[in-house]
């Protein structure tokens, strides 16, 4: 090829292999191959029932292609500016049928092509031409809803992404996730790289490469001295790499395996993805965290307490750990070490196939919030503790009271509330009187039967000021309990909407 001429380019359809190598050729200078993280991507797709891969040979990844301008294009070695994209169907079918569903497509049946396509896609891995780390932005399918063992799955972190496929739309929901290269990014650029995909595209905002990551974290921290090679990010350069995304960093602390529970079981279930900084063998890591393993509501230990706590059902959560891959499942667990506060929240990190890789101990929880989000996860549950009380009290509600509290996009809620069984008054006000923030915060106050009340918190003011804008009736709250719903309306100050 000429320096000047057009590359070239080419589709084709081969069989889900018995090793993903087979399909991406190891390249020069690579020491390992097949990678951890391609071996572990075979692992995952396998359970997903691929069965055929459609190969796009020359694709050009808007994040490879920042990456390359600012690193790759300026080594010695000749790196191509373009990737190989692998595209997952769980329906065999040969190269011979993926050319008759084009001829297909062009004579009326684009629709129905593209739909019998779109039943049977699980998403699509772009691969670079790194030989350390050609794992790019790979979206694959999420896990089902629920786990072998019954547990219930939570994909709070996930969202819809196009495909544009030979002029085919596609969509695929998930979480993209890539591989750290150690040149332009590592663990902490990539984790945080997810975890913007997730809020960024809800927020309308641009989403940052890992270059952009890289070079926004560095601008006025360096420990090692340069951006790039990337030696990894501390806390601070992932805050500071956040707030260049137009997002807020919000640094939780790990504290207890109890609170750690409830801070990320309230910020997943309200889709967003947290950085998870952890330490592995007293050696700094970084994932995202995308989903949650959730099981029954534990009985409440604290002999203090007379509810129970929502968070109580999360046993385990799904990360993208890049030395893994997308949605690695990690236990979470207690483990008790010497000193004070010695009882930390402990991850056990596993591959696809259910084979243990290493432990993990929590270290803080970093959020990229939309910057109006100020009420914190800490200050709503502190306002949701007496409320909580003060509704197990209540003699006209039977069975035990549970706490849950979350954030939740105005326009959402409103659109659930016609399914709150108000009365055509209170169902009015809510939906064309109430003024609401576009984040809402909600205490949820529930029940065996399902939700008795909400309280709902404007998100834009401060914890040392909270604004109650209403207080919600939910279908399962008795009537009789209706006086004491007046009265906690009253102490806050707010509409009753009932």
């Amino acid at each position: 090829m000429s320096a000047t001429s057009i590359p070239s380019a080419a589709i084709g359809v081969v069989r889900f292999p018995a090793g993903l190598g087979a399909v991406c050729p190891k390249p020069d200078g690579a020491l390992q191959w097949p990678p951890t993280q391609l071996t572990y991507l075979e692992i995952y797709l396998r359970s997903l029932g691929c069965a055929t891969i459609v190969v796009e040979t020359h694709y050009v990844d808007r994040d490879f292609v920042d990456d390359f301008a600012r690193y790759y294009a300026r080594a010695l070695r000749s790196y191509p500016n373009f990737t190989t994209r692998l595209h997952f169907f769980n329906e065999s079918f040969t190269e011979d049928a993926w050319r008759a569903m084009i001829a297909a497509s062009a004579d009326g049946q684009r629709d129905a092509r593209t739909g019998w396509l779109q039943d049977r896609y699980l998403g699509f891995c772009v691969v670079r031409p790194l030989p350390a780390s050609p794992i790019g932005r790979t979206v694959l399918r999420a896990p089902g809803s629920r786990s072998d063992g019954g547990h219930e799955r939570v994909f709070g972190g996930a969202r819809e992404y196009s495909v544009h496929l030979c002029g085919l739309d596609l969509k695929v929901v998930g979480l993209a996730f890539q591989q750290q290269d150690q040149g332009v990014s590592a663990c902490a650029t990539t984790a945080l790289w997810s975890a913007l995909q997730c809020v960024a595209s809800a927020e309308r905002l641009h989403m940052p490469t890992p270059g952009e990551i890289t070079d926004a974290a560095s601008r006025y921290v360096l420990t090692d001295g340069r951006s790039m090679p990337s030696e990894g990010l501390r806390v601070e350069q992932i805050c500071e790499a956040t707030r260049a995304a137009g997002l807020a960093p919000l640094v939780v602390r790990s504290v207890s395996p109890e609170q750690d529970r409830v801070q990320l079981m309230s910020y997943v279930r309200s889709r967003f993805a947290p950085v998870l900084a952890l330490s592995v063998g007293g050696i700094g890591h970084a994932v995202c965290c995308v989903g949650l393993k959730l099981g029954d509501i534990r009985p409440q230990t604290n002999p203090s307490l007379h509810f129970r706590d929502a968070a109580s059902r999360v046993e385990g959560l799904y990360i993208h750990d890049d030395r893994l891959g997308p949605y690695a499942s990690a236990e979470l667990f207690s483990d008790t070490r010497p000193g004070p506060g010695n009882v930390r929240t402990s991850l056990m990190i596993r591959w696809p196939d259910n084979v243990e890789s290493e432990q993990a101990i929590l270290q803080s929880i970093i959020v990229p919030l939309p910057p109006k989000v100020r009420l914190s996860v800490t200050r709503m549950r502190a306002l949701g503790l007496p409320i909580a009380e003060v509704a197990a009290a209540l003699d006209e509600i039977r069975g035990p009271v549970t706490l849950d509290v979350r954030y939740e996009r105005a326009v959402q809620y409103k659109q659930r509330a016609y399914e709150f069984c108000l009365s055509a008054e209170g169902l009015y006000q809510l939906l064309c009187e109430l003024p609401l923030s576009r984040y809402v915060g909600l205490i949820e106050i529930s029940s065996p039967a399902g939700p008795l009340f909400d309280v709902v918190l404007d998100t834009t003011d401060s914890g040392a000021n909270p604004c109650a804008l209403a207080v919600v009736r939910r279908a399962q709250l008795p009537a009789a309990a209706l006086p004491q719903l007046e009265a906690l309306t009253a102490i806050f100050g707010s509409r009753r909407i009932v």
